[in-house]
């Protein structure tokens, strides 16, 4: 069994996660990157191991890339196992503070260490003082606003945090140009999106999967506003108790077209809706129905193609009487009732002068009744409002579509039809708020045509003042018109803040208002942490800053220096003896003399061998135990070094 030893403070607690790496262009990429979710927000700690070493002073020893609208919002730097919170200071006082360490040194006596994080959204720089050589861990609290596609929350990443990133946030992805074309990227280029569930709309009832969030932040006089609008991936359920009679158009009117289309249209609702009951019925001047009785839409799609292809065209657009056929095989079954009429829209004055109210009460209380109006126009069924019977399908609840023939009619998509899959016609209601446009993301109303597809969102930005009020949002679903009304919270007035931040997009006076109330990294706040003694720095002494590639510290190999070979004449040698030693309590070697090697990469032990001097009368056996003993210590190892590199070897005597 290994020796487990309780000298725990000799080792570096930052090991267990993987060193960061320096690019070419000096960014220091992270070794591990966790994320949460709250609300429209994703809150990232990000954490950076990096080396640095004795009496060096600089103002970027590290570059680090965020999310293109991240803000870092809280930083935590740990040395020798001892965390120190970073204070958030205006940048100009925090600069001053730092700058102030680069004088020649005065006084005696321990120099004083530091962490400086500055920069701008996107990205910030890194700026240390270190008294000591050693290992020091910065974990970054990162906030970044959010992307709602399809049940998840995307956020734009740089590609290194995927790679690190914790594993329920590298699930797999959609395909990038859905996800651009959903959430609008304008940042960083090599970036990634890494996702976090948000399924609490699934689980509302079928039509009711609609979310919204709305914060608003005063900036002085000035309030702004912000309001998201999500929607389900997917939006509402097929109906299990699903009866539909499907009117087609058998007048003469009808050309090749129009009849493709509209056995397209047919085909694609039964395979769309195969598990409901349906009844297809032509009309011309009368109605006939095509199928026995009531079917299975699976089961009758095979004979309602074999008929539309058949279907002798006559004289007549009456729809009044299919409606009248229509109702006779509703009032026959029970269950969630709809008619699917298809015409050409061609009709006689009186069909055409004829109240929608009029026609609606012919029908079973309850029924909605979709139109689809067809035509030579290839295209996939799209809203029409101007259809010629789309008042009928609005007084009903239901919606006007045109259709034309498609070249692949296995790719016509009549989902539409079956379940709202959008909310159309959206429009923001505002009083005493201006819109604003301060990003590329998708705008929410004031467009009356503008749909917005089931699994996206929509964000709307106001300008106001205090006395401005709540906002109502509207949409209809199919033809059913909904309606939210939204109190803004001011408890997510930081988060508004940061996001206008990060976009930079308002006049100058309200961008510093905004950069301020953001209370994080930006042009107005920088974070700032100074511990130990009171000696300064000699200008430009220590570590160049960024630059290079690989490992951080870069430095060059010489030969033997104190207890072992390292490297760097001018650091200090690394005292490995004292490190090991302790770990060798429980294998009661204090009278033998121990010479071990050491193969290391970076604070890695990569290969190490133990070779034990006994006192003399030491047996065979107890020699086998302690070197057992010895060997599996050594490797529970985890040595502080004076300085970092990608590879060296130490040669150690322990002794007693």
């Amino acid at each position: 069994m290994r020796c487990r030893l309780a000298a725990t403070a000799l080792l570096f607690a930052g090991t267990a996660h993987a060193w960061s790496h320096r690019t070419a262009d000096g960014t220091v990429t992270p070794s591990v990157v966790h994320g949460t979710l709250a609300g429209p927000v994703a809150t990232f700690t990000a954490r950076f191991v990096i080396p640095v070493e004795a009496a060096a002073y600089t103002e970027t020893l590290a570059q680090i890339d965020l999310p293109p609208h991240g803000l870092v919002t809280g930083a935590t730097v740990t040395t020798n196992g001892t965390p120190v919170p970073l204070d958030l200071l205006g940048a100009e006082d925090a600069s001053n503070r730092f700058g102030a360490l680069s004088a020649d040194a005065v006084g005696t006596g321990e120099r004083a260490s530091a962490v400086l994080i500055s920069g701008e959204p996107g990205s910030v720089q890194v700026g240390v003082a270190a008294a000591h050589s050693g290992v020091w861990t910065i974990d970054l609290t990162v906030s970044a606003p959010t992307c709602f596609y399809r049940d998840m929350r995307y956020v734009d990443v740089p590609e290194s945090w995927r790679k690190v990133a914790e594993f329920s946030l590298r699930r797999p992805l959609p395909a990038e140009a859905e996800l651009d074309a959903a959430c609008q990227p304008d940042g960083a280029a090599n970036g990634t999106w890494i996702g976090f569930p948000a399924s609490e709309l699934t689980r509302r009832r079928s039509g009711e999967r609609i979310g919204t969030f709305a914060g608003r932040v005063a900036l002085g006089e000035e309030h702004v506003v912000r309001l998201e609008l999500d929607l389900a991936g997917e939006l509402s359920d097929t109906p299990r108790d699903l009866a539909t009679v499907i009117l087609v158009d058998g007048s003469r009117s009808m050309s090749t077209d129009d009849r493709e289309a509209q056995q397209q249209i047919v085909a694609s609702y039964l395979r769309k809706a195969p598990d409901s009951r349906v009844q297809v019925i032509a009309y011309a001047r009368f109605a006939k129905p095509l199928l026995p009785g009531w079917t299975t839409a699976s089961q009758a799609a095979t004979r309602v193609d074999r008929e539309l292809r058949g279907l002798a065209q006559r004289n007549g657009s009456n729809f009044d009487v299919g409606l009248a056929e229509a109702t006779s095989w509703l009032e026959r079954i029970g269950g969630t009732r709809r008619i699917v009429l298809v015409t050409d829209e061609r009709m006689a004055e009186r069909l055409a002068a004829t109240s929608p109210v009029t026609l609606r009460r012919m029908l079973p209380a309850g029924t909605l009744v979709h139109v689809v109006a067809v035509g030579a126009t290839a295209q996939q069924p799209v809203r029409d409002e101007e259809a010629k019977l789309a008042p009928l399908a609005a007084a009903t609840d239901g919606m006007a579509v045109r259709i034309g023939p498609v070249k692949q009619p296995e790719l016509l998509d009549a989902t539409l039809l079956v379940r709202p899959i959008s909310l159309d016609r959206i429009v923001v209601k505002a009083p005493g708020w201006t819109k604003l446009s301060p990003s590329s993301a998708v705008p929410c109303g004031d467009e009356t045509d503008l749909l917005l597809a089931e699994g996206t969102a929509c964000t709307w930005w106001g300008e106001g003042d205090a006395s401005s009020g709540p906002i109502v949002v509207e949409g209809l679903l199919w033809g059913k018109r909904t309606q939210r009304m939204l109190h803004a919270d001011p408890s997510r007035g930081r988060d508004v803040a940061r996001e206008l931040s990060a976009f930079g997009s308002l006049d100058e006076p309200m961008q510093n208002k905004a950069n301020a109330m953001a209370r994080a990294v930006n042009a107005h706040w920088s974070l700032y942490a100074q511990w130990g003694g009171r000696a300064k720095y000699t200008e430009g002494f220590g570590m160049g800053g960024m630059g290079g590639s690989g490992s951080i510290c870069g430095c060059d190999s010489i030969g033997t220096i104190g207890h072992g070979r390292g490297t760097g004449s001018y650091y200090p040698p690394t005292d490995l003896e004292h490190q090991l030693w302790p770990l060798l309590a429980a294998c009661h070697v204090e009278e033998a003399t121990i010479q071990v090697h050491l193969e290391m990469t970076l604070t890695e032990i990569v290969d190490l061998s133990a070779t034990i001097s006994p006192p003399n009368g030491t047996s065979a056996a107890v020699l086998r135990q302690q070197q057992t003993c010895v060997e599996d210590a050594l490797w529970d190892a985890a040595p502080m070094l004076s300085h970092i590199e990608d590879s060296q070897t130490f040669d150690v005597n322990l002794h007693r």
